[in-house]
């Protein structure tokens, strides 16, 4: 034996056992890596399941939130868009161009929980509804896009990048909202089929959509048994339009007559039994003990719904339309059996779940959401101070105690810790609250350069018509009422805005018009009946702090341009297809209003023009009435306004 060399040896193991021990913990942590399986469910409200006291019966629902952890201030949006953007990025929905209303194309710039949990060799796999953008372009789709608009030859289809496009290995989805349950066509319009694998257009699939959501997302399940894998399976169910199988309503307690109760409560027990189908899988495979299993809504219920006890629902930002019935289960990491009431949502689940499977978040944009595992796991408190919305004509932030709305002209504070249903609005004797509770919304709005419709613009200009100038002339009768209105529209944006931009314009009365009841405001519709004004009582509010639908007259007097500025964060993201002037009667007399220079102004400071010039004016002539006639829309040079 050759004790000389002996303590080199000695060295040399000590040294290979120290070097190849990171890679046995390396290994060991790879072969231990928990699955995903987040199940999102559409429209289903906190009163809709058994475990929050519903009447419908969801016995596998109840079981997983008796097994789980309940996450009961768990918030999302108060539609779906933002809630799935939310979970996919870890970004406050108006960075990223969803919000606040449905719709918007997720940018490829953004990552994604699926690219996240890709880079580090996970499966990924989505099935159910996307939402996040339009439909693929392909050939397949744009010929059957042709067929079903042959009608209007001219119409152009909105396709966007695809679910695959964002990390998902795995995609059987279709997108837009709404779709039947059984052709997977648009309820709205006479639209193609939306279902694909993939890339690969299949409109001809037989069947009912939750059907092959389970069945795929179980497919997926199966194949990929022997590695990690994150499988979202955002349901269709329980979004209109309402639809179940015979099968599935012959299941109903008998006593629930009402048809449409009958249905909403089938599609809701269809639903509970694939949650179960799903589980099932994840037993029968031996991967229940070290898969996170998460599930939750994306907001409220509609009326047809159960948000009880909350106020409001689905399209509301009090409790009713925000806080979601959350369960998250994973017996391997000791998550189970409790509640915990920490303040969390859709926004906190992808820093979490990167968390929870010790994997590092990658390089992102910005985040807003947080990390709440060390909270979770430990019962202490959350790392999340406060959640902000904007919808149509209010804001809303929520804190661990505090709700509070602020509209144009009052606010409303609520003690959610005392008055979960928010019937007792505490603004007058907590003053101090709604000074620190504005601040903080003024913080998040600045952050997310929010562009509020219901508060006064941030931003000014000056005034600048030059050229060719918009006049709109309108004489009223003398059996005009106040409550008759006339809208003129006289030019169209192609193009969608964002919850960061504001439109703009200059405005003037000539002096022998009548000076107030009349205002611009984009609007949808085509008849006058049918148009709906966008500018209504508390938004459209200029920078000035006044209401449009109060028809301010221009500041200066007759002849005098004047310049307004206002947000559009509440009509986001959305296209404004139609511009006009409104006027209404109560006093007889002829109005002379002069309009250039409108335009969009956009987040990072350029541009989009509406009405600049006589190549912009859209306008077809519109007959004498009772109430309104001489209606005549010309373009005159800007030297006539006097």
């Amino acid at each position: 034996m050759n004790v000389r060399n002996e303590p080199m040896k000695n060295l040399v193991r000590t040294l290979t056992v120290l070097l190849l021990a990171p890679l046995a913990v390396l290994h060991a942590a790879g072969a231990a890596k928990p699955n995903i399986v987040y199940m999102l469910a559409d429209d289903l409200g906190w009163g809709d399941i058994g475990a929050n006291g519903g009447s419908i019966r969801t016995p596998q629902l109840d079981r997983l939130f008796a097994q789980g952890v309940r996450l009961d201030n768990f918030m999302g949006w108060c539609v779906c868009s933002p809630t799935r953007a939310m979970l996919l990025t870890g970004r406050h929905p108006f960075r990223v161009g969803t919000g606040p209303g449905v719709g918007g194309e997720l940018a490829r710039e953004e990552t994604t929980i699926a690219e996240a949990f890709k880079a580090h060799g996970y499966r990924t796999g989505v099935f159910g509804k996307w939402h996040n953008g339009e439909d693929p372009d392909t050939p397949e789709y744009r010929a059957a896009f042709a067929e079903a608009w042959k009608s209007a030859p001219n119409r152009k289809p909105r396709t966007g990048l695809g679910a695959n496009e964002h990390g998902f290995d795995e995609a059987w989805v279709y997108y837009g909202g709404g779709a039947d349950y059984f052709t997977r066509r648009s309820q709205n319009h006479p639209g193609p089929a939306s279902w694909w694998h993939n890339r690969e257009y299949r409109p001809n699939d037989k069947g009912y959509t939750e059907d092959f959501i389970t069945q795929r997302a179980i497919e997926f399940i199966r194949d990929n048994k022997e590695r990690p894998f994150f499988c979202y399976v955002p349901f269709h169910i329980v979004h209109a339009p309402f639809q179940a199988k015979d099968s599935d309503l012959a299941g109903v307690d008998p006593n629930v007559t009402d048809p449409t109760k009958r249905t909403y409560a089938a599609m809701v027990q269809a639903m509970d039994k694939n949650v179960a189908a799903i589980l099932g899988e994840l037993d029968k495979l031996g991967l229940r003990e070290n898969t996170i299993v998460v599930f939750t809504s994306d907001n409220g219920a509609t009326k047809d719904g159960s948000n009880l006890p909350f106020r409001g629902g689905k399209h509301s930002v009090f409790e009713g339309g925000t806080r979601l019935p959350t369960v998250i289960h994973w017996p391997k990491g000791k998550v189970a059996g409790r509640k915990w009431d920490g303040l969390c949502g859709a926004l906190d689940m992808f820093p979490t779940l990167m968390a929870m499977a010790s994997l590092p978040m990658p390089q992102t944009r910005p985040l807003d959401g947080k990390n709440i595992w060390p909270a979770l796991r430990d019962g202490g408190a959350s790392p999340v101070e406060s959640c902000y919305w904007v919808w149509r004509n209010e804001d809303t932030i929520r804190t661990d105690q505090w709700r509070l709305h602020r509209f144009f002209d009052h606010t409303e504070l609520y003690d959610i810790r005392k008055d979960v249903g928010e019937t007792n609005n505490v603004a007058d004797a907590h003053a101090d609250v709604v000074k620190s509770l504005t601040a903080k919304m003024n913080t998040w709005a600045t952050s997310l350069g929010a562009a509020l419709s219901h508060q006064p613009a941030k931003l000014d200009g000056k005034p600048a018509p030059e050229g060719d100038v918009l006049e709109v002339s309108v004489t009223v009768t003398a059996q005009a009422k106040p409550k008759n209105r006339l809208v003129v529209p006289f030019a169209g944006l192609e193009g969608d805005v964002f919850a960061g931009e504001h439109i703009e314009f200059d405005i003037a009365v000539a002096a022998d018009s009548l000076r107030r009841g009349f205002y611009y405001t984009p609007f949808k519709g085509q008849e006058q009946a049918s148009m709906a004004l966008d500018f209504k009582r508390g938004e459209g509010i200029d920078q000035f702090g006044r209401e449009q639908d109060r028809a301010p007259e221009p500041q200066g007097g007759p002849g005098i341009w004047e310049h307004r500025v206002i947000g559009l964060c509440s009509f986001a993201p959305n296209a404004l297809p139609r511009h006009g002037l409104v006027f209404r009667g109560g006093k007889p007399g002829t109005y002379k209003v002069w309009l250039d220079n409108l335009r969009i102004r956009r987040a990072d400071g350029s541009t989009t023009p509406i009405w600049t010039n006589a190549k912009d004016t859209r306008y077809r002539s519109i007959a004498d009435s009772e109430h309104f006639t001489n209606i005549r829309v010309r373009v005159v040079p800007a030297s006539h306004v006097r």
